[in-house]
């Protein structure tokens, strides 16, 4: 395949896409640095699309009645992490039923789980309520009465039992907090009540445990719905596409921006018997819990007339989607709220499911995966929409097996568990195969929403980027989803062909920041599709089936498009990669990063080393690339696997051996976790967290280290003299 440069259009900083969406911060953006975006033209698209026999098997293999079986399977049993064995030898079965090599890989990690929770508001006048901690039963939805159904609760999160006055800090952002702090309010000693959005969970309550508070709150709020709530006339889920009111998003909040994994073995593998670290430097000490829409109504309500309102805030996502409560923030003199949660911690096993289908070059190995553990009995969209396509996508590729064909490359599924929990099993595995991983992964493909709505997305490195929507081309778009004959036009219609950085928050993180090429591709909703209710016990089959994707046509185009990335990875003759376009994400980052600078304390900062370093990948980029359309054009063999090999390199240069400052198991000195968002990338990271801490000397330091990052990325792809 002839590399082609692709005009992307890049969302600078955007939230990364998949689980690491924190899915009530979704639709909104952490960077606005919209003057370095360019806007691509959408292509013309050949239709119908023109496949060779070897991809029409792939795509006609995918079974929509099938794709509804195996999500059925996965929805309806209990699958938290390390609770789950006979449906990761379940999966394994599945796979080699197919064809592939399949095995549990078991590891011992930190879980946590609640042996009791309760949140109750004490009104001044004596009266109470308390809140309900699980969602309501709907007969429409039978998951939602399973007698083994799992609370809602903050993996991770401290115990406590705390009463105490309590604060309404908006989106508990660090500016959010500082708002209530120049008005004078004492945030010491009492208890912040936050609206999930704008940042991950778990920075949300650092921010509050950083100011002294006793514990976190954290609701759900209708703003995050777009057009579909009960205010705006539509009915609420199982009658209709609106949010139950009941939903209560769970979630871990680890300090996700600081580590992946497991938090006892932070930066090495965990194993029986591994040497256990202190989980108190990654994890709250602050109890929280998480709190319904319903539930957050009252304790809204006792706030109002005190503290400051929500104009005097004058914050983005402080003032929520109730018509009828005003937001102020309290505290209002005798409301109090009682958190009384108590968390259990230890040390449990996970297993990972791992699946093979050797190649004939043993130095090259393709990777793709998902997790497979859920918050939930269902968790139809998250994640098992992906744990679905997965298992038909070895049945496809089964059948190439069926009629003698071996890949070139080695591919590797991965079914991961205790993602949920910080990304536990595939971080060990990852940890647990180094250096085999940094000398032999040409890439790592990720799903984990597969599907939560029709709207595609995704997101990845720059090489990847021009080949993957190339593949969406070849997919047709399923009828009844709007107006659009492929993929392509959904995306391009949905994206306006914006590609994001990678952060973090799914199980490419350790892949990527181990200088591996990563994409992460998934589709979800839009402001006037049906609500996902994301890490609630209505993330079920029933609401798939329903309003998710109504006869898994949605699941059946996602996996096609996977399977065509996945094989023409492992077996074109070239590695299909596009460096000028990676190139061209350089800049755009570069770009990024200087508008920070600008509106930084320090903004004359030299960054003419980075410049220069890009500029020299730019010229190896652009030699390669015509290096490797002459080898392909004569045939030549020899040259083609320098190439390939170049390709499959490069990108470790971007990997700095000591890891981001403060954060060992970050290492990508292009894009990691913003510390303070905790998912959304932030570009050239190290730079930027220096920035943002004021520190000029570290400042300067990165700026010199990550261009000699980009410098070694350059001369791995050097070619001759």
């Amino acid at each position: 395949m002839m590399p082609r440069l692709l005009t992307s259009v890049l969302l600078l900083g955007a939230l990364a896409y998949a689980c690491q969406r924190d899915w009530d911060a979704l639709h909104r953006r952490i960077h606005q640095h919209a003057a370095h975006n360019k806007h691509a033209k959408r292509a013309t698209v050949e239709y119908p699309p023109t496949l060779t026999d070897t991809e029409s098997i792939l795509i006609n293999s995918f079974d929509n009645k099938s794709l509804s079986d195996w999500s059925y399977y996965y929805t309806h049993g209990d699958h938290l992490g390390s609770h789950n064995k006979t449906m990761a030898e379940w999966t394994a079965q599945k796979w080699r039923d197919a064809g592939f090599d399949a095995w549990l890989a078991e590891y011992p990690i930190w879980v946590t789980y609640p042996e009791h929770s309760s949140l109750k508001l004490i009104r001044p006048d004596g009266t109470t309520h308390e809140a309900n901690l699980v969602e309501d039963v709907l007969e429409e939805d039978d998951t939602s009465s399973y007698p083994n159904l799992i609370p809602a609760y903050h993996a991770m999160s401290a115990s406590g039992n705390v009463t105490a006055e309590y604060i309404y800090v908006g989106r508990g952002t660090q500016a959010d907090f500082q708002v209530l702090k120049d008005a004078g309010i004492e945030l010491e000693g009492k208890i912040a009540m936050a609206n999930y959005g704008g940042v991950y969970r778990g920075t949300k309550v650092k921010n509050a445990q950083d100011n002294g508070m006793a514990g976190c709150v954290i609701f759900t709020d209708p703003q995050d719905d777009g057009e579909i709530t009960e205010e705006n006339g539509h009915d609420a889920y199982p009658n209709g596409p609106a949010r139950n009111p009941s939903s209560i998003q769970r979630g871990s909040v680890r300090f996700s921006s600081l580590y992946s994994g497991d938090p006892t073995t932070v930066g090495w593998a965990s194993s029986p018997d591994s040497p256990r670290g202190d989980v108190s430097l990654y994890n709250p000490s602050i109890p929280s819990i998480p709190l319904s829409m319903k539930d957050a109504l009252p304790l809204l309500a006792a706030l109002e007339g005190h503290g400051i309102t929500a104009k005097e805030a004058n914050r983005s996502g402080w003032s929520g989607g109730f018509s009828n409560i005003t937001y102020d923030s309290g505290p209002a003199p005798g409301a109090l709220v009682n958190m009384d949660h108590l968390m259990n911690g230890w040390i449990a096993p996970v297993w990972d499911v791992i699946g093979v289908i050797n190649g004939t070059s043993p130095d090259e190995v393709v990777m793709v995966g998902n997790h497979r553990d859920a918050w939930v009995i269902g968790g139809a969209a998250d994640p098992n929409s992906g744990s679905a396509v997965l298992i038909e996508l070895a049945n496809a590729f089964g059948k190439l097996l069926a009629k003698g064909w071996k890949p070139r490359r080695t591919i590797i599924l991965g079914s991961w568990d205790a993602e949920e929990f910080g990304l536990q099993g595939s971080t060990e595995w990852v940890e647990s195969h180094l250096p085999w991983l940094t000398s032999t992964a040409v890439a790592y493909l990720n799903l984990d929403v597969a599907v939560s709505g029709p709207r595609t997305a995704f997101s990845g490195s720059g090489e990847i980027q021009t080949f993957v929507v190339d593949q969406m081309k070849k997919i047709l778009f399923p009828e009844g989803w709007g107006d659009f004959p492929t993929l392509y036009d959904m995306w391009h219609n949905t994206s306006e062909g914006e590609i994001s950085p990678l952060g973090s928050g799914s199980d490419y993180a350790s892949f990527y920041q181990n200088g591996i090429a990563c994409i992460d591709i998934g589709s979800d909703g839009g402001k006037e599709d049906a609500v996902y209710h994301y890490h609630s016990n209505y993330d079920s089959y029933a609401w798939m089936t329903r309003f998710g994707d109504p006869g898994f046509k949605i699941h059946t185009a996602i996996g096609q498009w996977i399977s065509l990335i996945l094989y023409h990875i492992a077996d074109d003759e070239l590695i299909p990669w596009d460096l000028p376009n990676a190139a061209t994400v350089l800049q755009a980052y570069l770009s990024e990063l200087n508008e920070t600078i600008v509106e930084s304390d320090f903004p004359d900062l030299d960054i003419t080393p980075l410049e220069e370093a890009i500029a020299e990948f730019e010229k190896q980029a652009e030699h390669i690339a015509s290096v490797a359309q002459t080898a392909t054009a004569f045939g030549d063999d020899i040259t083609l696997g320098v190439v390939n090999a170049k390709y499959k390199d490069f990108s470790r240069g971007f990997a700095s051996v000591g890891g981001l400052p403060g954060r060992e198991t970050f290492k990508n000195v292009i894009s990691a976790p913003g510390i303070d968002n905790g998912y959304g990338a932030d570009v050239f990271p190290a730079v930027t967290d220096s920035i943002n801490k004021g520190d000029e000397e570290a400042t300067v330091q990165w700026i010199e280290k990550s261009a000699k990052a980009v410098l070694r990325a350059a001369e791995i792809l050097r070619v001759g003299s």
